[in-house]
This record gives structure tokens, sequence and C-alpha cells, in this order.
């Protein structure tokens, strides 16, 4: 019997299985699984859930590959005649961090995450927690499930797929067109914020000039911060050569 089955019993508590139940559309088997999915690297692991190193970083691994496959699945039968390239750009802007996190809150998976505060729950722990549902859906129920998850909860009730489709949201591109286009030089500066910490800070210069900044989990995601902000002081006249 595997460490999971003999800890479902102990991780058994009615309110969170009712409460998973209307967020899934269906009745977990294992718990435990969700439990664990629910469990940032920051906070003290449920008590059921024994062993060293206890959190959600293992479900979300394998959750954010799930996730992409049941995606990819969708778009290719929704959009029969499409090119990779556009398949991917449309992966892309569901499957971000930033959407992940977003979605998570839509669907209220925040007020299941465990945590000594809600002050506590950063960006970061909102796109884990969803990921790592994922993955909790994967080995509890199987892919079929994981696919109708992604398409009764998320798809139908949150995405509209024909809208996001011509949704530009890849800053940083339109920021080089912006700067290819009137001829003005841009460079983006980013390193790690720490020796030992997981985020990126990128500075984006204009003509040598510090316009603005952008923090993220990987140098890609903060650089699109940092040109989200300049696209929006471009737009609203904030900005002087």
């Amino acid at each position: 019997m595997s460490l999971f089955k003999r800890q479902q019993e102990k991780c058994y508590d009615r309110a969170t299985a009712l409460s998973l139940w209307r967020l899934l559309g269906f009745k977990p088997k294992n718990l435990s699984y969700y439990i664990l999915a629910l469990t940032p690297k920051s906070v003290i692991p449920h008590p059921c859930l024994k062993g060293s190193d206890i959190n959600n970083e293992r479900l979300e691994f394998l959750g954010d590959a799930i996730l992409d496959a049941a995606i990819s699945e969708l778009l290719f039968k929704r959009f029969p005649s499409a090119d990779e390239g556009f398949l991917t750009q449309m992966r892309t802007k569901i499957v971000n961090g930033k959407k992940l996190t977003e979605l998570a809150k839509k669907i209220h998976l925040d007020s299941l995450i465990v945590s000594k505060s809600k002050k506590n729950i950063t960006e970061r722990i909102y796109e884990d927690a969803f990921e790592a549902i994922i993955g909790a859906i994967y080995l509890d129920r199987g892919f079929k499930y994981v696919k109708q998850f992604v398409l009764q909860k998320i798809m139908v009730e949150h995405i509209d797929l024909n809208k996001l489709r011509f949704v530009n949201d890849n800053f940083k591109s339109r920021i080089i067109e912006w700067s290819q286009k009137y001829k003005i030089p841009i460079e983006f500066l980013t390193e790690a914020v720490s020796e030992t910490s997981k985020e990126f800070i990128s500075q984006l210069l204009i003509n040598g000039k510090v316009v603005s900044k952008g923090t993220g989990i990987s140098k890609k995601t903060a650089e699109q911060f940092a040109s989200e902000e300049a696209l929006n002081k471009i737009k609203e006249g904030n900005f002087i050569l």
C-alpha cells in the first residue's frame, strides 16, 4: 500500500472534502493528494502528511506538465486548422503565471490554501497551488478528470477563446516592436534578486534611462512585467525621452 493510501483515512476532513467537491465538480477519492497540493513550502504540513520536506512542489512539477497537455489537446481540437505557432501562443496566454494566479482566485482556490495568514499568500503561491491541484487530480482520478475539470471549470466558466485569440499580452514583443518602429534603443538588465532567491528583477532602459522595473519567478516573467509597465507609461503619456 502506498504512502498516500495509508494516509487517506487520516487526511479525511468532511468540510475540506465538500469544498473540493464543489470546486472540482467531482468527489475526490484520496483527499491526501489535495491536502498536499494546497500545502506551500512555507507552512507546517497537515498532521496526516508524514515525511520530511512535505509540500506541493513535486505536485506542482507534475501538474505543470499535465496542464500543458490538457490545454494543448483542447486547443488542438478547438482550432483544427491552426498552425503550431498559433496553438503555442494560445496555450501560453492560458498557462502563464499571471493567468493561473487569476484563475486560482476566480475558482476560490485561495480560500483552501494552507497558510499562516492570508497576508502571507503571494502570487507565486496561487500559481503553484493551481498547478499542484492539477497534479492531484491526475494522480487521484486520471487524465480524463483533468480534462473534465479544465474544460468545465476553467474554459467554459472563465476563458473566452474567441476573445483570447485577439489579445496580445506579449508585452516584451510589443515594446520591442515599438522601439523598432520609432528607432529608439531599449535594453533589459535582468538578474536574480539574490543568490538564494528564485525571483528575478528586470530593469527596462529606454535611451539609457531606467523607465520601468518588473519582478518574476523567471527572467522572462520579470521582463514581461517591466515591459507592461513601460507600455502603460507610454500609453498614459507619463514617459519622456
